[in-house]
């Protein structure tokens, strides 16, 4: 018997009895099972399985704000609605492409390219806006 796990309440009663578990199996860090799921596979996710409205929301909100701000002077906060809204465009097209049927698939290789462009400007925009958040809050640095 192994002595060297016993039961904090058999401890206490001062009964010596061992319980015998089986060791458990470890298991590499690198499993898929395991694995939590990346960003994109987060986001292609929600897009496939998100009811169609919810993705022309973002549309619908997005546009009318950065055409307001940029209108009125204020690029970044137009920039932000851009982003908004081509991560609603690229939802729509992703989940087009996942549903539609192939013989549905006339213009593919367009609306593929379409999808492409609208992911880079849904990421970029907002990378470089907080870049560029995070250099002014670093300031000036002095001449030495």
């Amino acid at each position: 018997m192994d002595q060297r796990r016993l039961s904090t309440s058999e401890e206490a009663h001062g009964d010596r009895v061992a319980i015998a578990a089986p060791p458990t199996p470890l298991t590499p860090a690198s499993s898929l099972d395991v694995a939590e799921p990346t960003l994109s596979e987060l986001l292609t996710h929600f897009a496939r399985t998100a009811v169609p409205s919810q993705l022309y929301k973002l549309l619908q909100f997005g546009i009318p704000f950065a055409l307001d701000f940029g209108l009125h002077g204020h690029p970044r906060a137009a920039a932000w609605g851009l982003a908004v809204a081509s991560l609603g465009a690229w939802g729509l097209l992703d989940r087009w492409l996942f549903t539609a049927a192939p013989a549905q698939r006339r213009h593919e290789r367009l609306l593929r390219y379409a999808r492409v462009i609208c992911g880079s400007i849904a990421v970029a925009l907002p990378a470089l806006l907080l870049i560029e958040i995070f250099l002014r809050l670093l300031g000036s640095a002095p001449i030495s």
